[in-house]
């Protein structure tokens, strides 16, 4: 980890760190990049900064702030005096090495310094101790005192305050106060710095749920964004969408309101719809993310959803209404700490999850308050199912786009057509699928599958002047079940309707059957085939279509601009780190170690070694396969995660990614 000898300062020791280790303190502090630093110098200055290094820990465990805690008081210690000091504590090793990585602490192996800024943010009184006043203090004395306090009083003064401005004979003066001694206060806690702590129950182990909601949230947006085309939302420049206009459109789409608002901070978050003109109307990302495969599209949601600070749905008087630029800060930061303390494969309730936020992240308060609503979005998105996390989840927040494999595949010929003018479809239905349903027929319920019904109007929109046939094919391709013969007559029937024309200008033109119906909407003749509107074309499109009329030219759709809210600034880039971290070391390969003989492992052994090797900062042999060939390298894993190990080779004085797949035998330790 470091010489023996103790470092003069921070940048003492990181001039002493491999270039493995000064990439995995970037990756736990990656605020030291902003701006990137010119020289180890900087960076060591940038690292006791007083908010980095506060900022450094909010990601703290209960366990690793104890420990700090005790520095704090003692200012320097090794690991002998940290297991005097916390005698209930396990691992305090590998507990001590995750904070010298992160450089709260520096020094080591034998002993090591807190940091600063680190020490001074526990107060006059860490651990609820004074300063030593290296005067010993009188066992007996002090538990004989100690006997004349009151119960609580003297637990106060033992682990909380020990001030007080009254005297007592088992207090010192210290200028105008009176304070218990380190000394006598270590008696009565019998050589703890700290009282013991109880760590949350494990979650209840339980399988990954199938994921099959993971569509729900896919196919609400496709939705929401369909009915926008068709028909504007109202909203304020400023308020946002009501929840009262919300509730409408809710009610009018068959759909639950919570869903709605939902898929519209979704959509909003990743730039799929914006506002035009006093509503909210689909943007020009949304013809591009309509036309995508479904796991280009679940991953364009999810990867907006991680990065937006705002929690999905919320539609609060302090948030104005859905659909704003408000936000609340640091969302997104705390929406990664809470998923990154989910344990794998463990089933959580709000309370447990809540527990679990506070012992992992105790100094991230925000997190814990906000726990309520990421489950919430959790449910919604379906990344949860009762409690129990799909294997999507388990993917995120680093790898999306392995996260998106787990979405279900789209079916083509899902649907079930029924001689009433139903239509029985599932969520996971492609988007070909949907634009065809959307085009001659209506959501009736929404659910795990949605109900059609065939709109006459609809229908006679879309077949009028067309070939029954194609859209017989469409349906009958699409369909599980065979065509009913009324909906053939019903296709056939709509296909007579010649249709009409709508130029830009507001001139319609249409036929002599057309003709009593245009005037009935409302629409002024001026010639046997010729009619005009004062409303713009789009709104005139529309009426036609809602009518029944088809259209067969018309004007373009008008786009929204899409909402600039604050998002988290995204990871910095693993190559552009290396290319830094070689900067700053100089690095040299070492192209003349030899490796030792190495034995085939299967991936699941080479996870397990290099999960070890990071724990216990060691390096590695790895062989590996590449495009170019066979390689064996000299290894300092710095990351294992989505079935990938990072590091950084020796050899080639680089950043290597490698799937575990890839490698083929690992081992032979090089300290």
């Amino acid at each position: 980890m470091a010489s023996s000898a103790l470092p003069r300062s921070l940048a003492d020791d990181l001039r002493s760190r491999s270039a493995g280790q000064i990439v995995r303190l970037l990756r736990l502090r990656p605020d030291l990049l902003q701006p990137w630093p010119a020289d180890l110098g900087q960076l060591a200055r940038r690292a006791s900064d007083d908010a980095s290094v506060l900022e450094a820990m909010q990601s703290l465990t209960t366990p690793e702030l104890r420990v700090l805690a005790v520095f704090a008081c003692l200012h320097e210690a090794g690991l002998d005096q940290l297991a005097q000091a916390l005698p209930d504590d396990t691992d305090l090793e590998r507990t001590v090495g995750s904070l010298w990585a992160r450089a709260l602490l520096w020094g080591g192996p034998d002993t090591y310094r807190i940091a600063r800024a680190a020490q001074q943010s526990f107060g006059p009184y860490p651990c609820g101790l004074v300063a030593q006043s290296h005067t010993a203090a009188d066992a007996q004395a002090v538990r004989d005192a100690a006997d004349l306090v009151a119960a609580d009083q003297l637990r106060d003064w033992v682990w909380h305050n020990p001030v007080s401005t009254q005297p007592h004979p088992l207090l010192i003066q210290r200028g105008e106060q009176y304070v218990l001694s380190r000394e006598a206060s270590l008696v009565l806690r019998e050589g703890a710095y700290l009282p013991p702590v109880q760590a949350p129950a494990s979650a209840e182990p339980a399988e990954p749920a199938r994921g099959h909601s993971l569509w729900a949230v896919l196919a609400g947006v496709r939705y929401l964004l369909t009915d926008l085309t068709r028909q504007d939302l109202p909203s304020h420049a400023v308020r946002g969408v009501s929840r009262r206009g919300a509730a409408d459109r809710a009610e009018q789409m068959k759909v639950p309101v919570d869903d709605l608002l939902v898929w519209l901070e979704l959509a909003a978050a990743a730039g799929l719809v914006g506002l035009h003109e006093g509503s909210c109307r689909p943007t020009p990302a949304a013809r591009a993310w309509l036309a995508g495969d479904a796991e280009q599209m679940w991953t364009a949601l999810m990867t907006a959803w991680l990065r937006s600070d705002r929690l999905l749905g919320d539609c609060l008087p302090e948030m104005l209404g859905s659909l704003t630029s408000t936000v609340q800060p640091r969302t997104a930061l705390h929406r990664l700490h809470i998923l990154s303390v989910w344990p794998p494969a463990g089933r959580l309730d709000v309370d447990q999850l809540r527990e679990l936020v506070a012992w992992e992240r105790p100094r991230m308060h925000e997190a814990v308050e906000q726990v309520p609503g990421v489950y919430r979005e959790l449910l919604a998105l379906g990344l949860i199912e009762a409690g129990t996390p799909t294997a999507a989840m388990a993917e995120l927040p680093e790898a999306v786009r392995a996260a998106a494999r787990c979405l279900p595949e789209a079916q083509a010929d899902g649907l079930i057509v029924q001689p009433d003018g139903t239509v029985i479809a599932p969520l996971g239905i492609d988007n070909p699928t949907w634009q065809l349903l959307q085009s001659i027929a209506h959501v009736e319920s929404w659910g795990p599958v949605v109900m059609h019904r065939i709109d006459p109007a609809r229908l006679r929109s879309t077949v009028g002047g067309r070939d029954p046939h194609e859209v017989l094919g469409a349906l009958t391709s699409a369909s599980k079940t065979p065509i009913p013969q009324s909906l053939e007559y019903a296709v056939h029937d709509a296909s007579r309707s010649s249709g009409v024309r709508v130029y830009p200008a507001t001139v319609v033109e249409g036929g002599a059957a057309e003709a009593e119906q245009l005037v009935r909407l409302g629409l002024t003749q001026v010639s046997d085939r010729v009619f005009t509107s004062a409303q713009r074309p789009d709104e005139v499109v529309r009426l036609l279509q809602t009518a029944g009329v088809a259209t067969t030219e018309g004007p373009e759709q008008v786009f929204a601009t899409a909402l600039e809210r604050a998002v988290s600034e995204a990871a910095p880039d693993d190559a552009a780190v290396a290319r830094l971290v070689e900067h700053l070391l100089d690095a040299q390969p070492v192209p003349d170690a030899v490796p030792p003989e190495l034995h085939p492992a299967d991936p699941q052994t080479v996870a397990d070694v290099c999960r070890q090797a990071i724990a216990e900062d060691r390096r590695v042999w790895v062989r590996y396969a590449q495009d170019d060939g066979v390689r064996t390298e000299l290894v300092e894993p710095i990351d294992l995660r989505v079935g990938r190990l990072s590091g950084w080779s020796l050899n080639a004085a680089r950043m290597i990614t490698v799937p575990l797949a890839r490698i083929a035998a690992v081992g032979g330790d090089d300290d």
